[in-house]
């Protein structure tokens, strides 16, 4: 052979093991894991300050990847909060601001988290609770374990867990106060989502494909039930905190198990794993459904830590979560992230991981945290946060905080450097930044929809007491919102804005303008052009 012919065949051969070599250097997609936990406190996790059980899984997170000290959900109940991680968006866009409204909204031509990684060519899996009104098997190809509210955390005589995989079952059986299983091998519900989430990892790991696995647990929500071979460990404390002591140390224990699965199936690496949960702990007592009579009326089940506020408030103990990340491959471990984030980011960022486009159709108001958290970007991802339910909200812009409410103080401003449980009330002290940001939530709620299932213009009519005055309230936040050049009417253009019905939107215009003047006045549009009595 000639020399220039080896010469030719040399180059040829380095050309094309160059080329094999840069095919083989291209980074796998990640698989991606969002944990998502139910009714946990601020301060019911370690890294976070929490002292109640140790919890050292969800603490490694932490040590192994970024811990986030300012991370929110979209809302301060568990619907509109998975609505929000679910689409990327604020709830509240498609109606959906309580949990009144989570069978009645639509999401129209908007994709799920799920399906926009499924449309880029990942396996997809659920597992625990749901909560949307969606079809869960139209967004993953593995299902488990589904629940839509609550379920009962061992299984009946018959093995059927109360509220796991039955659409006529929402809830549990609102029992309280149970050590058990009372049936020797009876799983406990956590450590059967737990199991079914490394049979996913087993059998899905091993794929041509990566995964996204939905690990949504019910815990540590009520009832509040516990394994009876961890209840004595558990005896020095008041009930419900025994058995919610009992549930954390199992939610932590079923995380490690999962993280375990990942390390010995070799995919721990290139796994972004997310974890966080939906909103703050919970009040037990007399709103809870068959309290055990010897228990404490009144009693927070769980820690908001140094926060103030619970489950359905919009305090920072009933908004701010645990907010975790960890991806070895990609992101420094041991990192601390101050900037508000919100559940809503999880989707872009886990689109931004995976390469997946965000779907037609599909608008996000979240914010693609990788930069952020690798440094490669200054400044927060959001200028300003928003929340939501009628006229009871709050508002985030840098360090301050407004807290809008139904009672008085309506408007109650804090600095969250310097006032992190929200004790010291600045609102007449600094009122032109107040009324800043009573506008700018004003105008944010303008833009949106009226809730999917409004409460009933005549709910409480004839009663007496808080009730009778709430649909009126109601609309005359709705009022202000519409108001836009705050000038105390509303024109036929500002009434009809948003409107998902406008030709019977038109028509009640007519019948509420009772003066005719082709205005309403908040009168009219608060008692529907009746008069106040």
């Amino acid at each position: 052979m000639s020399k220039f012919r080896i010469g030719l065949s040399l180059v040829l051969l380095g050309g094309l093991l160059c080329g094999w070599t840069c095919v083989a250097a291209e980074p796998a997609k990640p698989n991606l894991i969002l944990i998502f936990a139910d009714d946990l406190g601020y301060g019911d996790v370690g890294c976070y300050g929490g002292k109640l059980v140790p919890t050292p899984a969800i603490d490694s997170l932490a040590r192994d990847g970024v811990r986030c000290t300012d991370g929110y959900v979209t809302a301060p109940v568990c619907a509109p909060s998975r609505c929000g991680i679910m689409t990327g968006a604020y709830n509240q866009r498609f109606g959906m601001q309580w949990n009144d409204d989570r069978k009645k909204y639509s999401l129209g031509r908007h994709k799920l988290l799920p399906q926009a990684l499924q449309a880029a060519g990942y396996v997809t899996g659920h597992i625990g609770k749901w909560n949307i009104p969606v079809d869960v098997k139209d967004c993953f190809d593995d299902v488990y374990d589904l629940i839509d509210w609550e379920a009962d955390y061992f299984p009946d005589k018959d093995g059927h867990y109360h509220g796991v995989d039955n659409p006529a079952e929402i809830g549990s059986s609102k029992v309280q106060g149970v050590w058990g299983p009372e049936k020797p091998g009876d799983e406990y519900l956590t450590d059967r989502l737990g199991r079914h989430a490394c049979e996913f990892i087993e059998k899905r790991g091993r794929g041509d494909k990566p995964f996204f696995l939905y690990l949504a647990f019910n815990a540590v929500h009520s009832p509040w039930h516990g394994k009876k071979e961890v209840a004595a460990r558990y005896a020095h404390l008041t009930p419900p905190l025994n058995f919610y002591a009992a549930m954390v140390a199992s939610l932590d224990e079923n995380i490690g198990r999962v993280l375990a699965k990942l390390k010995a199936a070799g995919l721990e690496e290139n796994t972004l794993v997310a974890f966080t949960a939906d909103n703050g702990p919970a009040l037990g007592g007399s709103r809870v459904v068959v309290w055990p009579e010897h228990w404490p009326k009144e009693i927070l089940v769980g820690s908001a830590g140094p926060l103030n506020g619970h489950k359905a408030k919009f305090l920072e103990g009933g908004i701010r979560e645990a907010f975790l990340l960890r991806w070895p491959a990609r992101l420094k471990a041991g990192e601390v992230y101050r900037q508000p984030v919100s559940t809503m980011d999880l989707y872009p960022t886990f689109c931004a991981a995976g390469s997946a486009p965000v779907p037609d159709g599909t608008t996000l108001n979240g914010v693609n945290l990788l930069p952020h958290l690798r440094g490669e970007k200054s400044g927060a991802p959001h200028d300003i946060l928003f929340w939501k339910n009628g006229e009871e909200g709050a508002v985030r812009q840098g360090d301050w905080k407004l807290l809008l409410s139904r009672l008085q103080p309506k408007l109650q401003l804090f600095n969250l450097a310097d006032d992190l449980g929200e004790k010291r009330d600045l609102a007449a002290e600094k009122p032109e930044l107040a009324a800043k940001l009573h506008k700018a939530w004003l105008d944010w709620s303008a833009t949106l929809p009226p809730r999917a299932n409004p409460p009933s213009a005549k709910a409480g009519k004839g009663k007496q007491g808080a009730g009778a005055g709430k649909s009126a309230q109601n609309r005359g936040v709705l009022f202000e919102t519409k108001d836009k050049n705050r000038d105390g009417k509303l024109s036929r253009e500002e009434f009809m804005a948003n409107q998902l019905d406008p030709e019977p939107a038109k028509k009640r215009f007519e019948q509420w303008d009772a003066d005719k003047d082709g205005h309403l006045s908040r009168e009219e549009f608060v008692n529907m052009g009746g008069k106040t009595k």
